[in-house]
């Protein structure tokens, strides 16, 4: 098994619960692999989606994305060939992908938000086993967008109450590791 961490955006892996989570994984003999995406502070979707190509995900890896980390995620897979499967994906404090629930609408979009948000029908055909975290404290993503992505892809829905956005104030995340090993 292969776990690959998208980290959010104004990150990199070796921010927030991230360093925590990686050194877990392999302290437990799990290959874990978390780019460090280009532009973090205004991302672009192509650069993402294509720093998580490299990745090489397949059908026995866990994928792991953290707020705008989990949108390039769902956009990833909405764009797989038919007959390409990953094991699992988590998604953590994930925006909705839909421009009508952006959180900040001012900020710039490349390619993450579109009309509508994902394809969720596409996406589940290229996973069965889907959880959603979010915390209904999160003031950074707001809860109903957990909600919304989690209906849409029939995922397990891990409701929490202070957490926040999961982020610099939580230098560890145990439950997150129990959902993948």
């Amino acid at each position: 098994m292969k776990v690959v961490l998208i980290h959010g955006k104004d990150a990199s892996p070796a921010d927030k619960w991230y360093p925590w989570f990686i050194n877990e994984l392999k302290s437990r003999g799990i290959e874990v692999v978390a780019p460090v995406l280009p532009n973090a502070d205004d991302p672009v979707m192509d650069e993402w989606l294509a720093e998580l190509d490299k990745t090489a995900p397949n059908a026995e890896t866990v994928l792991v994305g953290h707020s705008r980390g989990g949108v390039a995620v769902l956009r990833w897979l909405e764009n797989q060939p038919e007959d390409f499967r990953v094991k699992k994906v988590i998604l953590v404090a994930t925006n909705s992908g839909d421009v009508a629930d952006r959180h900040i609408p001012t900020k710039t979009n490349h390619g993450f938000y579109t009309e509508g948000g994902y394809d969720f029908e596409e996406i589940k055909t290229h996973c069965d086993d889907f959880i959603v975290m979010h915390s209904t404290d999160d003031k950074t993503v707001p809860f109903s967008n957990g909600e919304k992505t989690a209906s849409g892809l029939g995922a397990t829905f891990l409701k929490f109450d202070d957490k926040g956005h999961f982020g610099r104030l939580m230098p560890e995340f145990p439950e997150l590791v129990d959902e993948i090993v």
